[in-house]
């Protein structure tokens, strides 16, 4: 739980409560959001079958995310290691596996499913670290009371961030129609700041210090703003 203070109508401080930006709400936010998937589920089956399964697929990279945001998984070699057991004990798994390389297209061969097989542990490694660093952001940028509305952070331009200054504070939204940049998610990622359609602010995301950075600089640009708006108005 996090604690801020706003200042009145009567310039006395007002308690406020935030709770931290967990893996339920992100998850929640991402089913109930409106999505123009959603629109089409009523134009035929294949939007519903897609629409299903790409929320089945977030939902298991997030819970995977959660699983393993432990400080015991801050080393890649470790976080890598466990992945690596835990696919390769998946008995379903590798039944499919074995099941695709049935198909003539791979000769009955077992070798390039092997080769997904890596491919996959490496995507849910770089999936875990992404999901990871992004609840820590949300909830560095949920620390400060936003003096504009309609404040949106997307990161990777897969995952869209409102943020508020009234409840629930944060709102986040994925972007399905860009689903497909989540197969290259990673640890790293460009974050990009924008008050309705105007760019503000655009940076890499390496370090959660590097977040620390771009709040800071987006926050004095919107009080300046805020303070030129008051200005000309008592001008």
């Amino acid at each position: 739980m996090k604690y801020f203070y706003i200042m009145d109508e009567n310039n006395k401080k007002t308690d406020i409560e935030k709770m931290s930006y967990s893996f339920d709400m992100l998850r929640n936010d991402i089913l109930t959001a409106p999505t123009e998937d959603n629109e089409k589920l009523e134009t035929g089956d294949k939007y519903l079958r897609e629409y299903q399964s790409k929320l089945i697929v977030v939902q298991m990279l997030s819970y995977l995310a959660e699983s393993y945001e432990t400080e015991n998984y801050k080393d890649n070699e470790l976080l890598r290691n466990a992945i690596e057991t835990k696919v390769d004990g998946d008995e379903q798994l590798s039944g499919y596996l074995f099941f695709v390389s049935q198909n003539p297209q791979f000769d009955y061969s077992w070798n390039y499913m092997r080769k997904c097989r890596t491919n996959y542990i490496d995507f849910l490694v770089n999936s875990i670290r992404f999901f990871n660093n992004v609840l820590v952001d949300i909830n560095l940028l949920s620390g400060k009371l936003w003096p504009e509305k309609n404040i949106h952070v997307l990161f990777h331009d897969i995952l869209d961030v409102e943020l508020t200054c009234e409840e629930p504070f944060v709102k986040a939204r994925l972007l399905w129609e860009n689903f497909n940049r989540l197969a290259k998610a990673k640890s790293d990622y460009i974050i990009i700041v924008k008050v309705k359609d105007t760019l503000l602010k655009a940076c890499s995301r390496k370090e959660p210090s590097d977040m620390v950075r771009l709040i800071d600089s987006v926050f004095d640009m919107l009080n300046k703003q805020t303070k030129k708006i008051t200005e000309n108005e008592i001008v």
